[in-house]
């Protein structure tokens, strides 16, 4: 591409190393407004972003305007930057020097179809869920372009297109009003109605449910937790920070030198695939110019990869990573959610978490959203604010159960996973 190319050269004259990632995106948006489709909209957005690095100094600059005189000022900065940032040796672009071209666009533009999939998931949901109030809700077609060049000769490009569905809602009834929950889902296909997709269908009948929730039954108690797919997500990604750049280089990790060490639970495989057969959203190569792979994290409670990109590789001494994305796929079980309930003696079912990160050993507490008390093995109410807590690593070692239902909402393919050990607690 012109500009690349044009911001490339510049980059050569002003700095000894440097990379530059360019992004072109087009949306085509439909909006709902007060029940009705109210918008139509087209945006085009360009985001630049450059790394320059000279004497082993490095910095980076991102710009959404992409002319002459922008690009120019932007290098200049750059390399001022750059002379007066400090010197790392870890600093260093990627020297795996490759030409490659990826395509996956699967999702072509259909306005028509987008219309039609609104108005019969509006339709649907006058009828079904009468008490549901859509606060915020969106369909996208997403045309998207990545180019990255660098110094050393790499020349990678992808271009993707995908469907984006988004919601935020909540139910009320008369005086009753459900605390708000949201999701959206990616897919390259608009085959199915927009209720099928992910676990929409799921989280709008539990919403519609909560209108009338009560307390645990007791004011403290240790029993088991069942992991929604959309909540486990949010509990994968405190896990997988322990993988990646900041904690690795700072020695804080929990799984620093453990490769192909047994740490979790040997029911827990867990893979990343930025080019998966099972999602959407494709990742080919990370920000630091690396082709990523589909590769395990975790197999069978084994460690396997660190999640680091090639600045936290060079920093640790630790190989990258096979990607620098969240692309999570986890194998399933053999049970049905169904069973798996029914196993629970005393419990909670969560499907959104609200707390802060957790502490550095995997300490955790925070409030179960949207969630639902067990007890017998019978699902027996909503519950209101109640506190759970425990430690993230023992929650993936405490694994009893894994669903073999799993939920794909375009970026993971993610089951239900039963813990032992929680605590839970009237806030």
């Amino acid at each position: 591409m012109e500009v690349l190319d044009k911001t490339l050269e510049l980059m050569k004259k002003n700095v000894h190393k440097g990379e530059v990632l360019l992004n072109r995106t087009i949306i085509q948006e439909m909006n709902i407004s007060c029940g009705e489709i109210s918008l139509l909209r087209t945006r085009e957005e360009y985001t630049l972003n450059m790394t320059g690095i000279i004497d082993q100094k490095k910095d980076s600059m991102q710009i959404n305007k992409i002319d002459e005189k922008s690009i120019l000022e932007a290098v200049e900065e750059l390399k001022k930057n750059a002379e007066n940032s400090q010197v790392d040796e870890a600093n260093d672009i990627s020297g795996q020097v490759i030409e490659r071209e990826f395509v996956h666009s699967k999702a072509e533009l259909d306005l028509s179809l987008m219309h039609r999939r609104l108005k019969d998931f509006l339709r649907k949901l006058e009828s079904d869920y009468p008490d549901l109030i859509i606060d915020t809700a969106f369909l996208e077609h997403i045309d998207d372009h990545e180019y990255y060049q660098n110094t050393n000769g790499v020349k990678l490009s992808a271009h993707t297109s995908n469907y984006l569905f988004s919601l935020m809602f909540f139910a009320k009834r008369g005086r009753e009003i459900s605390s708000f929950n949201y999701t959206d889902v990616i897919t390259d296909n608009l085959e199915k109605d927009l209720f099928e997709l992910g676990s929409l269908k799921y989280l709008l009948k539990e919403t519609v449910e909560q209108l009338k929730t009560r307390p645990i039954p007791v004011k403290k108690f240790t029993g088991d937790l069942l992991i929604t797919p959309d909540c486990l997500s949010d509990f994968l990604a405190y896990l997988l920070e322990h993988l990646r750049n900041y904690m690795l280089i700072s020695g804080t990790s929990r799984f620093q030198n453990k490769i192909n060490e047994k740490l979790l639970s040997e029911l827990f495989t867990l893979r990343i695939e930025p080019d998966s057969e099972h999602l959407a959203v494709k990742n080919y190569f990370g920000r630091d110019g690396i082709v990523n792979r589909n590769d395990y994290i975790f197999e069978k409670g084994i460690l396997r990869n660190y999640l680091l990109d090639l600045y936290g590789a060079k920093k640790t001494g630790f190989e990258r990573g096979p990607s620098t994305c969240q692309n999570l796929v986890m194998e399933n079980g053999k049970k049905s959610l169904d069973d798996m309930i029914k196993t629970i003696d005393k419990g909670i079912i969560i499907s959104r978490f609200s707390g802060g990160s957790p502490a550095a050993n995997g300490d955790f507490s925070g409030v179960a959203k949207n969630s639902f008390y067990v007890e017998n093995g019978e699902i027996q109410f909503p519950i209101s604010e109640t506190m759970i807590s425990g430690n993230v690593f023992e929650l993936f070692n405490n694994i009893a159960e894994i669903s073999k239902e799993r939920i794909n909402n375009g970026r993971f393919l993610l089951p239900y996973i039963l813990c032992k050990g929680i605590i839970a607690s009237t806030s």
